[in-house]
């Protein structure tokens, strides 16, 4: 008998898909190449450490919504990331580009990817929304551990699921910035679920895919204090180019890999 049920974007009574936090894609590409005695990527929890083929995944979204999420945003975002081939075609393109200003003593590059990317940039600030979006709306767990989880409030999480479903415009208050990672060896292990902090009146959420990390501004300040080097600018469209070491997510993984306790084969 089919079973109906509430989807979380568009509202309606339909079959629930098996959807996941972030695209099955991304746990795909971070597979080690066949004939290793465990392809699976490293997954850190807040006290563990271990390989595993898990996803973070629950019944949320109708096939509808799951499709309107691929095609606006996340079959095109997840293939222009670092692969462990070595392309990473987003930062191909960025480094094939002009830059709009360089920094040589932070090694850090800005690039107005306007006419670059044309409309492909709003595909990454879709992609961006939606993975806040869900980790929002949603209570998603891994283990038994909830993981991912974040807050953007009623009003601003309403307000993204209507921009999601092409009912609203983006966030006025919300401005998304987009570091794509300059480094010679791309993290491809570093995928990771949400993070929040408090910045002043202002709320700042990450997370990040290989090679490229996504920070969102959101608050009733953020139009007029973090919009000139923002991909949703009011003037330019910015991304990034930059080495990770010292950002603080980057820095807070590395941490808890040092310190999780290593599980199965890992122990070895």
């Amino acid at each position: 008998m089919l079973r109906l049920e509430t989807c979380g974007l568009c509202l309606q009574k339909k079959e629930l898909q098996n959807s996941h936090l972030l695209p099955a894609a991304l746990y795909k590409q971070l597979r080690e190449p066949s004939g290793r005695s465990d392809p699976n990527p490293v997954i850190v929890t807040r006290s563990r450490a271990l390989t595993s083929s898990k996803q973070v995944s629950s019944s949320f979204l109708c096939a509808d919504c799951e499709l309107r999420f691929s095609v606006n945003g996340e079959n095109y975002v997840v293939t222009h990331c670092a692969k462990r081939n070595g392309s990473f075609k987003l930062r191909e393109l960025l480094q094939g580009a002009s830059p709009l200003c360089v920094d040589d003593k932070n090694q850090t590059a800005v690039y107005d990817v306007q006419q670059l990317l044309d409309t492909k940039a709003d595909q990454y600030l879709y992609f961006t929304a939606s993975v806040y979006w869900r980790a929002s709306a949603h209570s998603w767990k891994m283990g038994g551990e909830q993981v991912g989880k974040i807050c953007l409030g009623e009003e601003y999480q309403e307000q993204f699921r209507l921009y999601l479903f092409g009912e609203a415009a983006f966030p006025k208050n919300a401005r998304v910035y987009v570091h794509v990672s300059s480094d010679t060896q791309v993290p491809l292990t570093v995928t990771t679920v949400p993070t929040t902090f408090r910045i002043g009146s202002a709320h700042r959420h990450k997370f990040c895919i290989p090679g490229v990390l996504f920070i969102l501004f959101l608050g009733s300040e953020v139009s007029k204090k973090f919009d000139t080097f923002a991909l949703n600018g009011n003037q330019r469209k910015i991304m990034w180019l930059c080495p990770w070491q010292n950002d603080s997510l980057f820095r807070g993984i590395l941490n808890r890999i040092e310190t999780a306790t290593p599980m199965g084969k890992l122990r070895r």
